[in-house]
């Protein structure tokens, strides 16, 4: 297994939305979230000015006096969580939330996404689409890769390992005390180890595990098993709902169509994610703009409904339909909330279905721009894989089933032609055949494969290959076994005597 960890560090001030961009030639503001009097998180802006997590608000507001307070919202925070998760639901199925953090489980996403390093050039796209900035640790546990990822090594750089003895080291190399806070324990355990001589997670690894869990480490102790992968850590995956609507709150008002489409996008990317997952595209979605109450008189919410024609998942190509309908929509009044539903998805669309040879009518031509996607997609294949082995299925005039299709490469050969239409009273073909038939044991007249077969289609009689040497007589049945699975089965004369083989097994 590996495991990415991305701590989202600036979670309750993303949490909170971005800001609109800023005029030409104005500075971003400087931002900051308070709790209990403290600042909890700052933005870059405000650290440059001098302030500082942990500052109280009366020495950060001396340092910068046009600093903007914002109050903390765990619910938010939850909420921007499993956002996240959604939007990154793409990469793949297996994801767990956390407090703070978003862990996915990517081994079998390497080769999908042209390996860890084009993993994670996409994964910081996405991110910066929803409007969050992550620390990416990695490791072989959950735990190991969650610790490297909140604490970090060398630097305070987010620590990366693909091994499990590699993640060992970094582990060791981290403060206890950061380690502690991490996985919110108390907070006297940290000056304990600091006054034996602990600083260190690899010497707090090397004590007496009796005499450590006696002072109240025992929780310590099993979550760095956990992490040093000497337990078992299962998880609890994260469920995407069945159905897509989410929405998000303006902290300033949005009165033209730039603000909307820029508050929008992390609704948006969330969207593609859940498409992804559930392999689905979007048909037909609304966006709803939420109003202020104006008196006693709430104002209905201003629906922006998309309907495409042709169904995507592309966060890209829905912001973009998005962003034209916003310049033709007028609404009564400044927005200060957003809502995105799905009204209607369509089962394997999207990309996909251009990847065809024929449109929907048996026989007509591809269009141009299919044609096109299909061709540059044989190039590719065949420049990585070579000619030999991306191969094109070619009809025969031969009626008996082992010579009626083969395969030439695909490049360079000439345009494929429809089938025509299957011969009446000609019998059902499954699309797996042996490579060379299988002859059967008889039992009262009766093939046996795995048992006694049933017959359950009258003989369809294919008489061919007296022009080339290779007669075949056969008469050709359906049958179905006691494991309730259809074989093509066909009895053929040799000679005087007739013998029962197996064909093809039907899906």
């Amino acid at each position: 297994m590996l495991w990415l960890a991305l701590h989202l560090r600036w979670l309750p001030l993303e949490a909170l939305g971005a800001p609109p961009p800023p005029a030409e030639g104005a500075e971003r503001p400087a931002r900051a979230v308070v709790e209990r009097q403290r600042l909890r998180v700052v933005n870059a802006v405000a650290h440059a000015a001098g302030v500082a997590p942990g500052m109280s608000t009366a020495t950060a507001l001396s340092l910068c006096p046009s600093l903007q307070l914002l109050a903390r919202d765990p619910a938010r925070e939850a909420a921007f969580v499993q956002l996240v998760a959604m939007a990154l639901s793409c990469f793949t199925p297996h994801i767990v939330l956390q407090r703070d953090a978003v862990l996915l489980e990517v081994a079998g996403s390497l080769r999908l996404f042209g390996g860890l390093r084009g993993l994670a050039v996409r994964l910081r796209r996405t991110l910066q689409q929803v409007g969050a900035r992550a620390c990416i640790g990695m490791a072989p546990t959950a735990g190991a890769a969650l610790l490297l990822a909140r604490v970090g090594g060398a630097g305070g750089r987010p620590g990366r390992a693909r091994t499990l003895e590699a993640a060992r080291g970094l582990l060791d190399g981290l403060p206890s005390g950061s380690v502690i806070e991490s996985l919110e324990l108390p907070a006297r355990l940290a000056e304990l180890l600091q006054g034996i001589g602990c600083p260190w997670l690899g010497q707090v690894r090397a004590l007496p595990r009796t005499g450590l869990q006696r002072r109240g480490g025992g929780a310590l102790l099993d979550a760095l098993d956990r992490a040093y992968g000497d337990a078992p850590d299962p998880q609890a995956w994260y469920e995407p709902p069945l159905q897509f609507e989410i929405g998000c709150e303006l902290l300033h008002r949005a009165d033209d169509a730039g603000m909307v489409a820029f508050a929008a996008q992390r609704l948006v990317q969330p969207l593609a994610g859940w498409l992804a997952r559930q392999w689905l595209a979007a048909a037909r979605c609304t966006l709803w703009l939420l109003h202020e109450t104006t008196g006693r008189q709430a104002q209905a919410p201003t629906a922006v409904r998309l309907a495409m024609g042709q169904p995507t998942r592309e966060a890209g190509q829905l912001l973009l339909l998005l962003r034209e309908r916003l310049q033709r929509t007028e609404w009564p009044g400044p927005v200060y909330g957003l809502r995105l539903q799905l009204d209607e998805s369509v089962a394997l669309a999207g990309h996909e279905g251009r990847l065809v040879l024929t449109s929907g009518e048996a026989g007509a031509p591809a269009t141009e721009p299919d044609a096109q996607a299909f061709n540059a997609l044989i190039d590719r294949l065949s420049a990585r894989l070579g000619p030999e082995r991306v191969l094109r299925p070619v009809l025969h005039e031969d009626h008996r089933p082992e010579r009626a299709a083969g395969s030439v490469p695909a490049q360079g050969g000439a345009p494929v032609q429809p089938a025509g239409r299957r011969p009446a009273g000609e019998g059902a073909r499954p699309a797996w055949l042996l490579d060379e038939p299988l002859r059967l044991d008889e039992r009262h007249h009766r093939p046996v494969h795995g048992g006694a077969l049933v017959l359950r289609t009258k003989a369809e009689r294919i008489e061919a290959g007296w022009f080339d040497g290779a007669l075949a007589c056969r008469d050709y049945f359906v049958a179905e076994g006691k494991d309730h699975r259809l074989r093509w089965v066909y009895r053929e004369r040799q000679g005087d005597e007739w013998h029962w083989y197996l064909h093809g097994l039907f899906g």
